[in-house]
């Protein structure tokens, strides 16, 4: 499964591919991609959060 880390690279990768156009369409490859990419990286954030807090609550309950 994809880290954080690993899509954080990713996306560093793809802005250095963008050409900064004065107008970025919403069909561009590099556009795509990084709305892809963050896309991704929010969603592992937030199962690698709801993890975190399972965890937690099970130790508590073992206690």
């Amino acid at each position: 499964m994809a880290t954080v880390e690993q899509v954080k690279k990713a996306l560093v990768a793809v802005e250095e591919l963008c050409g900064k156009c004065p107008v970025c369409t919403p069909d561009c490859p590099v556009a795509i991609a990084k709305r892809a990419l963050s896309g991704l990286k929010y969603d592992i954030e937030a199962y690698e959060q709801y993890q975190s807090e399972l965890d937690n609550e099970m130790n508590n309950e073992l206690k």
